[in-house]
């Protein structure tokens, strides 16, 4: 049954974003002459809402902000440079979860599943590949001016979060970006220390896969489990947004390799059982909302790379790439690569 919604397309008026590492947009700004409170006004924000990193704001908004920082700076990196010195303290309840996990694994595991508590924007991947692991971001709204600024910015604290809970030989193998390379990227490559790829299938930092198993020094159980009781009971107290998280969550999962009902329910501490009745509750199927996600996920890579159909098949989790070909005429009308020649950005 072919994916009905259109949200990787349309903003999301309703998506928010805390305040968090943006605060320190205001000083970099007023540093160059400009004045952040009348720019925050002009992209639709109250300027007392930056006072506090808990305060939250439209994330196309913040995005916003960010697109005109650009434009009055005439810093391509604008995004870089406001998060070069952020970390997990800008991610609140969510980045001291994150400090008190046993392993650097199960912390970015927790950051994945619980994102949205911070960001309800854009979801976090973590999978492994091999040798290697990538940490990635993706922005749930395409087309969003100054995505682009905010993805840096937010791959920029993902680094140093990793740097933290990794140790001073921590270091990456490569730094992708799902945009086109800044003029001059050469902060890029002084701060992330590694080869980096622009105009890529997707934003992500790979490192080495061993680096997972490095346990938390200072980490704590009993805050841990403190903060994950915290955590859900504040999911629980927000207006019900089950369909959205659970979209969210399975977009996560198919960027990180994961395609199983068993992969979805573990992330909600469900059983398979009590999944199902959530899943009928909205109206919807684990196969539906798999075969949603990997249509946004293949029309991303089709629209914005030059990735294989096959890699793309295989990627998505599809048998051969006869099934993936079916399954997209599908939902599409077009063969995969009828549909990328109509819509190609690249």
């Amino acid at each position: 049954m072919p994916p009905t919604r259109s949200a990787d397309h349309l903003p999301v008026p309703g998506h928010v974003i805390r305040v968090g590492g943006a605060i320190a947009l205001f000083p970099l700004l007023r540093g160059r002459g400009i004045d952040p409170e009348a720019l925050a006004v002009e992209a639709g924000l109250s300027a007392e809402v930056f006072a506090n990193p808990d305060n939250v704001v439209p994330f196309t908004a913040l995005c916003r902000l960010a697109h005109l920082a650009r434009e009055r700076t005439g810093l391509s990196d604008v995004g870089l440079r406001a998060c070069m010195t952020t970390g997990l303290s800008a991610l609140g309840l969510l980045g001291y979860l994150v400090a008190n996990s046993e392993s650097v694994g199960r912390g970015l595991r927790a950051l994945q599943e619980f994102l949205h508590v911070h960001d309800e924007g854009a979801t976090m991947f973590a999978a492994t590949e091999g040798d290697s692991a990538v940490l990635g971001y993706e922005v749930l709204t395409r087309g969003v001016p100054g995505a682009d600024q905010v993805t840096f910015g937010a791959l920029a604290i993902a680094a140093n979060v990793l740097r933290g809970l990794c140790g001073a030989d921590f270091r990456f193998q490569e730094v992708n970006f799902a945009y086109h390379a800044p003029a001059d990227v050469s902060l890029f490559r002084s701060f992330f220390g590694a080869p980096l790829r622009f105009d890529a299938e997707r934003s992500g930092l790979v490192y080495k896969a061993h680096w997972l198993a490095t346990p938390v020094a200072g980490a704590d159980s009993f805050i841990r489990e403190m903060l994950v009781d915290r955590i859900r009971q504040q999911l629980a107290d927000a207006p019900d947004s089950t369909g959205d998280r659970l979209r969210r969550v399975i977009r996560s999962l198919v960027a990180g390799g994961r395609f199983t009902v068993d992969d979805l329910a573990a992330a909600f501490a469900l059983n398979r059982r009590t999944l199902a009745r959530r899943l009928n509750d909205h109206g919807t199927t684990f196969r539906e909302l798999l075969g949603e996600a990997r249509f946004i996920a293949a029309k991303n890579l089709l629209q914005s790379s030059e990735v294989p159909v096959a890699e793309i098949a295989a990627r998505l989790g599809y048998s051969d790439t006869p099934a993936f070909t079916r399954a997209f005429r599908r939902w599409a009308g077009a063969s995969p690569a009828e549909w990328r020649q109509r819509h190609r950005t690249f």
